[in-house]
């Protein structure tokens, strides 16, 4: 009876590891994600000195991919620079272009891109490696940008498909193995404890040494 309440306990404790998995290991690179790109927008930036355009300008930014050119490209470096093209009458401003990157199930950050020069702008995601190897998942990334006009015109691309193929052991996969070794071990300290309440209780009817409440 005891071994069967034991297996019916390990295997929902099980059921539930595999259901908080996907929710933790999300967060996880949400939050690396967040830290890595609190950057400050004035340091080394290149600024642009626009003034604001008039009202009347109701045509918003066209955006165009330089890299990645094309869907289903496979990034297979530690760091990868996204640029594109924009232009626009009254072009943005710093702080007004950002690069969003998601998955097909979650939102996982913005960016703010950097003025290059040429109406060209550029995100260097240099903590890609946070991020684990999904061949048959992938990322999505999107362009928003809001020119300078009164009007505040915004424009956004497509959605544009990545897959990441980094060589070498991926720190992401290594925080989801301590997290199920520590489940293990919390889930074998359960057990332990159980069985030798039980062999206390055991040997307490053996022996006719049975605490009565008075």
């Amino acid at each position: 009876m005891f071994k069967k309440h034991n297996a019916e306990l390990i295997f929902k404790l099980i059921i539930l590891l595999i259901l908080l998995l996907p929710i933790i290991n999300s967060q996880f690179y949400y939050d690396s994600s967040n830290q890595q790109h609190n950057i400050d927008q004035f340091s080394g930036k290149k600024l642009l000195e626009i003034t604001q355009g008039p009202a009347n300008d109701t045509t918003a930014p066209t955006i165009t991919f330089i890299q990645p050119e094309t869907n289903n490209t496979v990034i297979r470096k530690k760091s990868y620079t996204i640029i594109v093209n924009i232009s626009d009458e009254n072009p943005p401003l710093f702080g007004d272009v950002t690069c969003k990157i998601s998955n097909y199930t979650m939102f996982l950050f913005n960016a703010t891109m950097n003025y290059e020069g040429q109406s060209q702008w550029s995100f260097n995601w240099d903590n890609i490696s946070l991020y684990p190897n999904q061949y048959y998942i992938g990322y999505i990334i999107q362009i928003l940008a809001e020119d300078s006009s009164l009007n505040e015109n915004l424009g956004m691309t497509g959605e544009l498909y990545i897959y990441l193929d980094i060589p070498g052991f991926n720190p992401g996969i290594l925080n989801v193995i301590i997290y199920l070794l520590i489940v293990c071990f919390i889930i074998a300290g359960i057990i332990v404890f159980l069985n030798r309440k039980m062999l206390h209780k055991i040997s307490d009817q053996k022996t006719g040494n049975v605490k009565v409440n008075p």
